[in-house]
């Protein structure tokens, strides 16, 4: 659920830190979050996670 929650404000193009403020979490978790999007993405950067939080459905 958190991951969904940075991927949604990623689109945004929001730093991990304006992402952490807004979830009350830490950067650092934020960065984990990134990560773990990455690799279960196969995307090479955030600009790709933005680009794909762009174009995915809200729930």
């Amino acid at each position: 659920m958190r991951e969904y929650e940075v991927l949604r404000l990623l689109a945004r193009r929001l730093g991990n830190r304006e992402i952490a403020t807004r979830l009350h979490l830490s950067p650092r978790t934020v960065e984990k979050h990134v990560a773990s999007l990455l690799t279960k993405t196969g995307l090479p950067n955030r600009t790709a996670l933005s680009e794909l939080a762009e174009t995915t459905p809200e729930h």
